[in-house]
């Protein structure tokens, strides 16, 4: 057999490959209807953070509710959107009189119960 011959027989066969192809692959094609549930966010909500307030005589409030320094770590866990304490942001906000010490206090016993993800909001508050 000569190559001319193998190579006719070779497109030959391609040809009738694509024209049987061609025929039966639509009939093998089935629509489906599938309804799927909306998608969810791909990022997630960040939780509303939780603010604590120190006034000028060191009085505590967790969300404008009265607090001390031996429940505050409690009370902030009350009120916290999740569970998750490295997820939760607390916002500290202070009266300009605060002493040093107060504030601090106040950061050691959130630090010591696990909340670290602590910011301070530094506004002007005259109390």
């Amino acid at each position: 057999m000569g190559w001319k011959r193998i190579l006719g027989l070779a497109l030959a066969s391609v040809a009738l490959a694509l024209v049987v192809w061609g025929l039966f692959l639509p009939l093998t094609t089935v629509s489906i209807k599938v309804d799927l549930p909306p998608a969810r966010p791909s990022k997630p909500v960040e939780p509303k953070a939780v603010e604590i307030f120190i006034d000028a005589n060191g009085a505590i409030q967790v969300n404008g509710r009265p607090s001390s320094l031996d429940t505050l770590a409690s009370d902030v866990g009350a009120v916290s959107m999740t569970r998750d304490r490295n997820q939760q942001q607390l916002m500290i906000r202070a009266s300009e009189t605060v002493t040093y010490g107060t504030y601090m206090a106040v950061l050691e016993r959130l630090r010591g119960a696990g909340w670290h993800k602590v910011g301070i909001v530094k506004e002007a508050i005259s109390n």
